[in-house]
């Protein structure tokens, strides 16, 4: 059986005598003796290192492009490159803080607020209010008040003690008083025992009255107690300007309301407390009361004793000035 099976050059008939050859390409034009077999061959293999060229080629392209790709994503996580901001989120500017979490929540309201805090204008004593005491305005009065309403939790406190008691002072308020009776205090300095000073409305017996009074030993015990009362008794639905002065070279404290002296009474010294002032309530063996319930403005406070002429010029000012520059003042216009 011959291997041709009838195929051209096969040993039945004149043409290619080697059937591994390939077929001739067409209208190649063979010479008379025959294929040049070496030709061919030299021509095959030309084509098919054509073929692997071409295969390398389109792998090195696909290489390239992957590590384009690869490149640009390095070069995307790259910190010396901009972050990018994927759409929607939001950007929290560097300055401001606008945008930021904190300043959305605090925007909303859902933080809790913190207690309000009334400046010092002379000094640096701030007085930090309960979180129930919020400054405002009041009918009769033109300037920032504290309003309270005799509430154990409404008070205010100063960061420092304000008043050296064991030298002469001054302190001043504007209130307007809501409480009939009862001991009402404006102005105490002492959050021990027991109060050093104390300016308010006291109630007891016979005594409801306008009133500054002091402690001359610590200890808190009532024999201790200097009180200078008003000539009237204390009154309701009306502004009133309250000053109390301590003379540490005349030993004695005495009480102005309006402008107008009250009470002079001869002392032996106060004792000294460097406690913290409070505003709206005082200290009586160990706990708080006589809790304001009215409204306060313009608290003064001078390292001096006034004279008579200085509150009565107080009273002219409006319960604001008096002359002598304040060591402490809030709530001024």
């Amino acid at each position: 059986m011959s291997i041709g099976g009838g195929l051209p050059g096969g040993n039945g008939g004149s043409g290619w005598g080697r059937p591994e050859q390939l077929p001739p390409v067409s209208g190649q034009q063979w010479p008379q003796n025959g294929p040049d077999w070496e030709a061919l061959a030299r021509q095959h293999e030309t084509e098919q290192k054509k073929r692997r060229m071409l295969q390398i080629g389109g792998g090195a392209a696909a290489v390239v492009v992957v590590a384009g790709i690869v490149t640009a994503a390095i070069a995307l996580s790259n910190p010396a490159h901009p972050k990018r901001v994927d759409a929607g989120a939001p950007v929290t500017p560097s300055a401001s803080g606008a945008g930021s979490p904190a300043a959305s929540a605090s925007a909303s309201g859902s933080a809790s607020p913190s207690p309000a805090q009334l400046v010092d204008k002379y000094g640096s004593n701030a007085i930090v209010l309960s979180k129930t005491v919020k400054p405002g305005q009041a009918d009769g009065h033109n300037g920032p008040v504290v309003p309270m309403t005799g509430k154990d939790a409404d008070h205010g406190e100063s960061n420092g003690p304000v008043v050296d008691t064991s030298r002469s002072f001054t302190v001043s308020a504007l209130v307007d008083n809501n409480a009939p009776k009862g001991g009402k205090c404006v102005l105490s300095q002492g959050s021990g025992d027991y109060y050093t000073f104390y300016l308010g409305r006291d109630d007891w017996g016979t005594h409801n009255q306008w009133v500054f009074k002091v402690q001359t030993l610590p200890g808190g015990e009532d024999k201790n107690t200097r009180q200078a009362f008003s000539k009237q008794p204390s009154w309701t639905g009306k502004w009133v300007l309250l000053t109390g002065v301590y003379d540490a070279s005349a030993k004695a404290i005495t009480l102005y309301v309006d402008g107008e002296p009250q009470s002079t009474v001869k002392i032996d010294g106060i004792w000294s407390s460097a406690s913290r002032m409070q505003l709206g309530r005082a200290k009586y063996h160990g706990a708080w009361v006589d809790n304001w319930d009215g409204a306060i403005s313009d608290v003064l406070v001078w390292d001096r004793a006034l004279s008579a002429s200085d509150v009565a010029q107080l009273q002219k000012g409006g319960g604001t000035s008096a002359g002598a520059a304040p060591t402490a003042g809030w709530l001024l216009p």
